[in-house]
């Protein structure tokens, strides 16, 4: 049975900003030797500005090199763990076409192994 990483991140709020911070120390050592940039692309916050913290996403990046963008969303920390990623097209605002990689992961050392693999190709080859 894999141990479960941040198993309380629905309902600590702190945990749950501990592993956003996880998401994005992940992502930036991904794309540290790319030299590629990255910033947000989605809302993940309700109109009165409260946060969101529902695990979708928990983290996402848009990159301009490469133009495409990617969307973690942690699911909940349970039996069996859950690997899974899908390219999705969806619009900018202007209606211009946005490609990105989704993962959808219950957080273990092998599904955030899977996922920097999943998100390596996504960014190098476009694809997964």
């Amino acid at each position: 049975m894999p141990d479960i990483l941040y198993k309380s991140f629905l309902a600590d709020e702190s945990e749950y900003h501990q592993v956003e911070q996880y998401w994005k120390d992940v992502f930036e050592r991904i794309i540290e030797p790319m030299r590629y940039s990255y910033q947000g692309y989605l809302n993940t916050h309700f109109v009165d500005g409260t946060p969101l913290m529902d695990g979708n996403p928990i983290f996402h990046a848009y990159v301009p090199e490469a133009d495409r963008a990617l969307r973690i969303i942690q699911e909940e920390p349970e039996e069996p763990v859950d690997f899974y990623c899908w390219e999705n097209e969806t619009d900018w605002p202007d209606g211009t076409l946005l490609r990105e990689l989704v993962v959808s992961l219950v957080l273990t050392e092998e599904t955030k192994a899977q996922a920097e693999e999943a998100i390596r190709k996504w960014l190098k080859e476009g694809k997964v």
